[in-house]
């Protein structure tokens, strides 16, 4: 495969992949953009390797899947300490400031865990469907190709997952 061809590639899957790993990292742009980039060079790296008979989006997309999660073991489980700049007294930070991170900590937690539970009032292939295209940026074209649907039966079923979740709010 030609330094053009991945060019293109790059181009057409950028955005999806930026989307899906910026949602996963909180939103934590420079790490976004770091993580995106190493997803491109692994691609790049194996590119010549690619089997032309699968889809260029789910090649990528388990590349990114494969990398966040790799991220995500080696990550350090802890929290930062509140910096030496914040209120303290002689025994070290107040409590009022390890309050407010641990309600923030809580607050992010229980929005995810809020979604997770959402998603799951749903069947698997609405899941599927609601994942791909409100929360990676798919297509219904894509996600069409990919279950193996028409597009309007895709956008059909997008219409009544979001219903369905409109109810349980």
């Amino acid at each position: 495969m030609s330094q053009a061809e991945f060019n293109a590639f790059y181009d057409r899957h950028f955005d999806k992949v930026y989307r899906f790993v910026f949602f996963r990292v909180g939103t934590d742009r420079e790490l976004a953009e770091d993580l995106v980039s190493e997803v491109f060079i692994k691609a790049l790296q194996h590119f010549a390797d690619y089997d032309s008979a699968q889809s260029t989006s789910a090649w990528i997309m388990t590349i990114a899947r494969n990398h966040l999660a790799n991220h995500f073991r080696d990550r350090r489980p802890t929290q930062p300490l509140p910096g030496e700049d914040e209120t303290e007294d002689e025994t070290g930070p107040s409590d009022a400031i390890w309050l407010k991170k641990a309600l923030e900590i809580c607050q992010k937690d229980a929005a995810r865990r809020e979604i997770a539970e959402l998603l799951l009032k749903l069947n698997e292939t609405e899941q599927k469907i609601v994942t791909l295209h409100y929360l990676i940026g798919y297509s219904y074209q894509e996600i069409a190709d990919e279950l193996g649907q028409s597009v309007g039966a895709v956008k059909v079923a997008a219409h009544r997952a979001l219903k369905k979740l409109r109810e349980h709010l």
